[in-house]
């Protein structure tokens, strides 16, 4: 175990300087085009170089810290979402807790288990924003978050929000895949990790 993490270092140190020479290398290459067009080429250059290993590295973040979640909740279902406060509003009330969002946007991982459901916020220490107990959600359904160019998955989450630090309707957009090879929408999979409430003539 000690010996992947001074291995995985120093790839990924190899990896960014290959990734600075060759934005030398381009940068040079653009010195040559017309004075208007520098600024754009170098631009592009730069976003073409520096761009795909920080989102290489946002998704290996995500992916590490969803294992961490796992092993720390066994049996529960973890599922990666977005949220923007700009498209899908506050999902906490005004409070000590707010403080803990700051951002535009972030990635926040939904723990579906036997006691509730719960958001945690991806930090070098996980940031949890308390659990809502199954007698406290009211629905959890699927619906679309329209944009201008595009359409995507939204998961929305009603609660009894009352002593909760959650408001009373939360909205987040599911990254990626999430588990469609089960042929269940997101929502039942998450409503699967409630118990069963026997009905009072099975308890006869």
């Amino acid at each position: 175990m000690r010996m992947k993490r001074p291995l995985g270092t120093a790839l990924g140190v190899m990896g960014v300087a290959a990734l600075l020479v060759k934005l030398v290398v381009k940068f040079h290459e653009a010195i040559s085009y017309p004075d208007g067009l520098k600024v754009f080429g170098v631009a592009l250059l730069i976003m073409a170089v520096a761009i795909p290993p920080w989102l290489a590295w946002l998704f290996h973040s995500a992916r590490t810290f969803k294992t961490r979640l796992q092993k720390d909740h066994p049996g529960a279902l973890v599922v990666d979402t977005f949220w923007t406060g700009q498209e899908l509003g506050r999902f906490l009330k005004k409070g000590p807790l707010i403080s803990k969002t700051k951002g535009r946007g972030f990635i926040l991982d939904l723990v579906a288990d036997a006691r509730g459901l719960q958001l945690v916020r991806q930090r070098r220490r996980p940031v949890y924003f308390g659990i809502v107990p199954w007698e406290r959600v009211v629905s959890v359904r699927m619906d679309t978050l329209r944009r201008p160019l595009s359409r995507r998955a939204l998961l929305v989450i009603e609660i009894e929000s009352r002593d909760t630090p959650y408001v009373a309707i939360i909205r987040l957009v599911p990254s990626g895949r999430q588990n469609r090879e089960t042929g269940m929408t997101l929502a039942d999979l998450i409503l699967a990790r409630r118990p069963r409430i026997p009905f009072l003539e099975d308890r006869a």
